[in-house]
């Protein structure tokens, strides 16, 4: 399961960071402003975020994740395509929302049935894994060397046909190998088809903190992806393979931080890990400003402040569903990811456009590291999950969620 869904999320972070690596190419060619090129780079996600919720909370309320995951897979693969086929700026938008509008189930959906099936002592490591794992050795890791190259052959329509056809695969992997998981009714007796109350949702301190540090968190990653080609190709001078190799390594610290973190949340705690991390994401932008373009330097400090991604399923998944009772796990996460999607992945590079257009690329990469310190300022009042090391008030409150 956890091999699968690892696979699943790369496939699905191959296709939606792909107009990240793409754009020096698209840019080029439709005459994009900054602030074109911040908005594309925020559709998908905003796609994310409304198709996320919907779907989930769907999933949460019939209380199956096997369908919902095949579908996304299904759907998104399809429509892959129409990023090939985008004539301007308004086409490319389009496509963009609705691939992340079929993209959006995965994360929350995938991670409901993780935590159904893990034992509490692996479960941070398990969601840890299925979430940044192969999305940032797929997505973050390969994707730049390997649509790049396609990009540079063939052209960047034919690089956003490649990265389609992986989600027909892991629809049928899905379909044939995983099981569904058992059906779980409330461990605090309430049945698991009663009316969800969002705002109690909302009130649930973990999952309002959870959001806040993953708006920041979101934005912080998002503006590097979105803006750092730019910087290293407009600002820098440095060739587009070349950049592509240092965007790779992004994605050598997601696939490092995939396991690191959560393997830290599992015996220290979930706090902790968080902390430690969030200071560390402020190296990446920092240093990249004052390393100029010795690209060693570069590539140092994105090795090192990238291992911050591995917070991203603590804040997003692990915390919010221990949380919440059991049939509002999916939803919770969807909430999570909304918020983040919206407030930080959509209208982070849209600030960092307008940024860039008036101070320069470097304006934008700065905003990155005042975001990374917010979230650290945030997470020492998030109240600690871990079973063997919650605080006394740190218990789930579902009483106050179902009723």
């Amino acid at each position: 399961m956890v091999l699968v869904l690892a696979t699943a999320g790369g496939v699905a972070a191959l296709d939606a960071q792909a107009v990240f690596y793409l754009m020096p190419f698209i840019a080029t060619e439709f005459a994009l402003s900054s602030g074109q090129i911040g908005f594309i780079g925020s559709a998908v996600l905003i796609g994310w975020a409304l198709g996320g919720i919907v779907i989930a909370r769907a999933s949460d309320r019939r209380g199956k994740r096997k369908p919902f995951l095949i579908g996304a897979f299904g759907c998104f693969a399809l429509l892959s395509g129409l990023s090939a086929l985008a004539t301007g700026f308004l086409t490319l938008l389009a496509a963009r929302l609705l691939i992340g509008i079929a993209e959006g189930p995965v994360i929350p959906v995938k991670q409901a049935m993780v935590i159904a099936e893990s034992s509490p002592a692996r479960r941070g490591l398990n969601m840890g894994i299925v979430q940044n794992l192969g999305a940032q050795l797929l997505g973050t890791l390969i994707a730049p060397i390997l649509l790049v190259a396609i990009a540079q052959a063939f052209g960047w329509r034919a690089a956003f046909l490649a990265a389609g056809i992986p989600g027909l695969i892991i629809a049928y992997l899905v379909w044939r190998v995983l099981r569904e998981p058992p059906r779980v009714e409330s461990e605090f007796g309430q049945p698991a088809q009663q009316p969800f109350p969002w705002r109690a949702l909302l009130g649930n301190r973990n999952v309002l903190l959870c959001s806040c540090i993953a708006l920041f968190t979101v934005a912080w990653f998002f503006i590097l992806l979105t803006f750092l080609p730019l910087f290293l190709v407009r600002d820098l001078k440095v060739s587009p393979s070349s950049m592509s190799v240092i965007m790779s390594l992004i994605g050598l610290a997601g696939v490092t931080s995939a396991v690191v973190v959560p393997f830290l949340a599992d015996r220290k705690g979930r706090r902790i890990a968080i902390l430690i991390f969030s200071a560390v994401g402020a190296l990446a932008p920092f240093g990249l400003l004052v390393a100029g373009p010795n690209l060693w330097v570069i590539g140092l400090m994105l090795v090192l402040g990238c291992q911050m991604l591995g917070v991203l399923p603590l804040i997003m998944a692990t915390v919010p569903q221990e949380s919440v009772a059991p049939q509002h796990r999916a939803t919770a996460t969807s909430m999570v990811i909304a918020i983040a999607q919206i407030g930080g992945g959509a209208a982070g590079p849209i600030a960092a456009g307008w940024l860039a257009d008036r101070s320069g690329n470097g304006a934008a990469i700065m905003l990155a590291g005042i975001l990374a310190l917010l979230a650290l300022i945030l997470t020492p009042f998030v109240r600690e999950t871990l079973p063997r090391k919650q605080d006394g008030d740190a218990a789930p409150q579902p009483s106050a969620i179902a009723t």
